[in-house]
């Protein structure tokens, strides 16, 4: 798998603002009271309508999975989504809910090494997130899937 990822997988969406490009209209945002899931929900229907139609819709708690979208984040279309959903951009949440991500990712990376994956690195934790970093992993081997299929109850909503 090529998990160049490294990305809140819990709270990655306390958003605020409401999206738009200038001198247009703008779609009105969430309202400040709007609950975190509002919020997120407010930014994915943003992403998708400026460029990335792909983009996730969030899960329960606000979250994105950690591969939000289809595009590469350095295209000009990703760049262009972005920056018209900046007043949506996530914030970034409690680093407590980084450090009980990673406690639970830690729980999966030894599970998948268990069932069949001795090389799967243990999550890394940031200031800004947690996930993985890392090129020998192939999500398409039966390896990779019959591991996955094992331990999905112990990896995080969206992996």
């Amino acid at each position: 798998m090529n998990m160049r990822i490294l990305a809140a997988v819990g709270g990655l969406a306390l958003l605020t603002g409401a999206c738009g490009h200038a001198g247009e209209h703008e779609a009105a945002g969430p309202s400040k009271g709007a609950s975190t899931y509002e919020q997120a929900v407010a930014f994915a229907k943003c992403m998708r309508t400026h460029g990335d139609p792909s983009w996730p819709d969030p899960g329960p708690d606000g979250a994105f999975p950690n591969n939000n979208g289809s595009l590469d984040k350095s295209s000009s279309r990703f760049k262009t989504a972005s920056a018209a959903c900046k007043k949506l951009e996530p914030g970034s949440p409690p680093q407590s809910v980084f450090q009980a991500d990673y406690r639970k990712l830690l729980k999966f990376s030894a599970c998948m090494r268990a069932h069949g994956l001795p090389k799967f690195p243990d999550p890394i934790l940031e200031d800004h997130g947690v996930g993985y970093k890392g090129d020998d992993i192939n999500p398409n081997s039966p390896q990779y899937k019959t591991a996955h299929q094992a331990c999905r109850a112990l990896a995080p909503e969206g992996m």
